[in-house]
């Protein structure tokens, strides 16, 4: 905590004014500067939606990473999912990313001014922050093809020709200990560094009633070095270097609806599962999560004063990230898992230059460029345990014995211990841009911005290196089906002369048996069909209305399944893409202290590969890859090309990659400053194209294209400190917001619900057009309050913020009971005493309010949904003195 007295707009956002150093009837405001448009400008200036959070709100408020920084930025979500490195950025109801390497996020990273591209390098604490700016809406055409939903730059401290620096120590509950230390000072009369560093460690909050240990614990340090060379006043140059490790068991979850194979699990195998609903904070599983990150790398930025109304500035940028995984994926103390292993590798080298200068009063502009490229592996590895084939037998009634013996497969080889798939997968991103925006004075009041981009993406991939056992995934049961059908009308399925004739003879009893072997027991049931011995038959004439084998791919029963490593003779593996976003902006001074804008803005950001077991051809390469025997083409089975149920049911194509998504966004709003504080307002239309969908439907990952998603809004932030009561400051933020998908064809849905079977395949895909997007509530808002008194011993500080978000459906593929709403009280006390010590008694989710972040249907185990629960109430104590 610094002085008190210079962080009165604490709270919630620190927004359009710091009100600092009350003095007389009214508080004085403090210009905030920023950095969003690329320059140095006041935030009262700057005519576009933008959050900022400084350094004291980030100490005061005990926000020590990026996760908690939603708790004062209403418009921004992270959602931390199953490994410490999975975390997925959110502005304004768009994000993506989550837990597929080859999925870019919507949602910029930046930290002093270095794009960071995978949100697991962007997690260390935050030590050492000056300000974190958080953009809202499309950044493209300054921050690049990332910047789609917006931009969240985190800056830190400068080295500083004077000598100081801080000494930390937090002690909480779950014997949390947190140290951060920092020191700057000269080497020279033109040479400064500084040094900073954190240990964050901390006992798992979630107890494992199973043999491996407790999840969500807390293990991660970070050390960062400075140097500022200034010889002259026309040039400096900074350089950063840092390093942070992470090695933590995470995450923890809820089994919060039981299907079917609960009771398996349970009873007949002996397996623990989660306890369930009701934020227990217990798991049960066989082993704790691995997740090991490091995450390094070093930067130099440049800047040259070219003359009075003249500067240039470089950005000299290369990281290396490593984020290794070993994954507890079944939930249970059986091995329905026995390897969920990934480990990821990425290089990254970018370079940015930026020309900006002034022509006099009448305008502003700015030129850059920007070049990366970036190199990244993944080795992937998901195997089956010592108890899967047991499970999936139970489940489908013993029949494993009598299709391995149907298929002329040899007796366990279905769900065999450490059968699966492995694979590797490496990916080269090379991007190149160029950018430009001009402020363009019309009048003294009135000016005009135009801003305009163009960039190339050129990614390859190479899926390599497959190795997989699982033949059970090849069958193709509609086939197998039809064959049964045949069999017993006396026909050999395998006979081409003998099917023939019976078709030719019994033409309404083939097609009957061709339909039937395409179509869900639930479809054949909703169409009038009744069971009889196991079949759902037509009651009027006997004839089979379904297929029993598909509820084996119903249940997802056949993960892992064929793969087509490219590139190949159809797939050349690469994407090119190019665009040119644009900006164009009025913003008019109607007062020295209230500024008017209106703003329309385009962002790209382009395409991306699923590199998860997961990754299918596009269906319009189906054909061709059959042709040329290379459709399915890993050798699992000895045959070069696989039908299997899912290409029998024309469902296996549209998961290699996503198309670019577009974003373009009108907007419209206003900021004010006055005596006693600060309001910002701002109206958004924003509609996102081909919005890069990734989603985890229980048995692997679908990645789609949603056509389009619209969405309204409007968000407030606010700074009041009332004249009449000297150290009282009043924070509010909000936005409210009306999100729909205009078109969403093949959109991840609940398995089994009657959108997923409105086409008569129950695949936990369907049809969302029309229907409102689901995790986005109508309002979502922060209120603080913050209180700070002179006292003989020191300088007292009372806080308080409360985080609301009304009722949503946590996600489409969930039933729609399991909903999100959140209100969440936070508060500290702090003391500065007159010795220089300053502590700092804080607690987080003071009021233990309990909340989903995320869920997905369970692993293999159809009919059961997992939830991730919010952080329990953490509470402690922090000293900190300053030297």
């Amino acid at each position: 905590m610094k002085m008190f007295s210079k962080a009165a707009a604490l709270g919630t956002t620190a927004m359009l004014a710091g009100l600092v150093g009350a003095t007389g009837a009214y508080a004085q405001i403090e210009q905030i500067t920023v950095t969003s448009q690329k320059r140095e400008q006041t935030l009262q200036e700057v005519p576009i939606a933008v959050s900022v959070v400084q350094a004291e709100t980030l100490e005061n408020a005990q926000i020590v990473d990026a996760i908690d920084l939603q708790s004062v930025v209403p418009s921004l979500r992270v959602s931390q999912l199953e490994r410490s490195s999975n975390a997925t950025f959110i502005i304004r109801g768009q994000g993506n990313g989550a837990n597929n390497p080859g999925i870019e996020p919507s949602v910029a990273v930046y930290i002093d001014g270095v794009f960071r591209s995978r949100a697991g390098t962007a997690l260390s604490d935050l030590n050492g922050i000056e300000r974190i700016e958080v953009l809202r809406g499309p950044q493209s055409t300054l921050f690049g093809k990332n910047a789609t939903a917006g931009v969240v730059s985190i800056i830190t401290e400068s080295p500083q020709f004077e000598f100081g620096g801080t000494a930390e120590i937090t002690l909480g509950n779950y014997n949390s200990i947190i140290t951060r230390g920092s020191v700057t000072g000269p080497l020279s009369d033109n040479l400064a560094f500084s040094l900073s560093g954190s240990v964050n460690q901390r006992d798992g909050y979630y107890e494992n009633l199973g043999p491996a240990g407790d999840f969500n614990n807390r293990d991660r340090w970070s050390l960062r070095g400075q140097l500022l060379y200034t010889p002259s006043d026309t040039f400096s140059l900074r350089v950063i270097a840092d390093h942070d490790e992470i090695e933590e068991a995470c995450c923890g979850t809820d089994r919060l609806l039981d299907g079917p194979a609960g009771p398996v699990l349970r009873g007949l195998l002996g397996g623990q599962t989660s306890a369930g609903a009701g934020f227990n904070y217990e798991i049960a599983t066989d082993f704790a999560n691995e997740n090991r990150i490091e995450n390094s790398g070093i930067s130099a930025q440049a800047d040259w004063s070219l003359s009075d109304t003249l500067s240039l500035s470089s950005i000299t940028s290369y990281r290396m990230y490593e984020d290794f995984i070993d994954y507890e994926g079944d939930f249970t103390t059986l091995e329905l898992l026995g390897a969920n292993v990934r480990g990821l590798d990425v290089d990254t080298f970018s370079q940015e230059f930026r020309l900006t200068g002034e022509w006099g009063d009448r305008a502003f502009f700015l030129l850059g460029a920007y070049y990366s490229t970036e190199d990244m592996t993944v080795d992937d590895s998901r195997l089956y345990g010592s108890d899967t084939r047991a499970y999936v037998d139970i489940l489908t009634g013993g029949a494993l014995g009598g299709l391995e013996a149907a298929t002329g497969f040899a007796p366990g080889s279905f769900f065999a211990d450490g059968g699966g798939t492995t694979f590797t997968a490496e990916q080269s991103d090379e991007q190149f841009q160029i950018f430009s925006q001009v402020d363009f004075n019309l009048t003294d009041r009135l000016v005009f911005t135009a801003g305009l981009a163009y960039f190339e993406s050129e990614k390859e991939v190479d899926f390599l290196n497959v190795v997989r056992t699982n033949p059970f995934s090849d069958l193709n049961l509609v086939e197998i089906g039809l064959g049964s059908f045949l069999a017993s009308a006396g026909v050999n399925p395998n006979d081409p002369v003998q099917v023939g004739a019976f078709a030719a003879a019994q033409p309404a009893v083939f097609g009957a048996f061709v339909n039937a072997s395409s179509t869900f027991n639930a479809v054949g049931l909703a169409n009038g069909g009744v069971l009889v011995g196991g079949v759902v038959v037509d009651p009027l004439t006997g004839l089979p209305l379904a297929n029993p084998l598909l509820d084996f791919f119903a249940l997802g029963l056949q993960p892992l399944g064929a793969l087509t490593p490219f590139p190949n003779s159809v797939e050349d593996g690469r994407t090119s893409d190019s665009d040119t976003p644009y900006t164009v902006r009025l913003a008019f001074d109607a007062t020295d202290r209230t500024n008017i804008y209106g703003s329309f803005s385009r962002g790209f950001k382009a395409s991306s590969w699923n590199l998860t077991p997961d990754t299918r051809p596009n269906s319009s390469d189906i054909a061709a890859l059959r042709a040329a025997g290379e459709l399915a083409a890993d050798n699992a089975l000895g045959a070069p090309t696989i039908v299997n149920t899912a290409e029998a049911l024309g469902v296996a194509g549209n998961q290699r990659f996503a198309r670019p998504e577009i974003t373009e966004t009108f907007e419209i709003g206003f900021k004010t400053r006055f005596d006693f504080g600060s309001l910002d307002v701002a109206y958004f239309d924003q509609t996102v194209t081909d919005f890069q969908s990734s989603v985890f439907q229980g048995a692997g990952f679908a990645v789609i294209n949603a056509g389009e998603q619209s969405a309204t809004g409007l968000e407030f932030d606010a700074v009041i400190a009332p004249p009449s009561i000297e150290g009282l400051t009043f924070t509010m933020s909000g936005i409210w917001m009306d999100a729909q998908y205009d078109d969403f064809q093949g959109a991840p849905v609940v398995s089994g619900g009657t959108v997923d079977l409105a086409d008569g395949v129950q695949d936990g895909t369907g049809d969302l057009s029309g229907q409102t997007v689901a995790g986005i509530p109508d309002f979502a808002g922060s209120f603080g309050v913050e209180y700070i008194r002179q006292m003989s011993f020191g300088e007292l500080m009372l806080r308080g913020d409360w985080q609301y978000e009304s009722e949503v459906r946590l996600l489409e593929n969930l039933p729609e009971s399991i909903s999100r709403q959140v209100s969440t009280i936070n508060a500290s006390i702090g003391v500065n005493f007159n010795n220089g010590v300053e502590t700092l008694l804080w607690a987080r989710n003071l009021n233990e309010d309990e909340y989903y972040t995320s869920g997905f249907p369970t692993t293999l185990q159809a009919g059961s949904f997992s939830v991730y629960p919010n952080q329990p109430r953490t509470y402690g104590l922090t000293v900190r003195t300053r030297f």
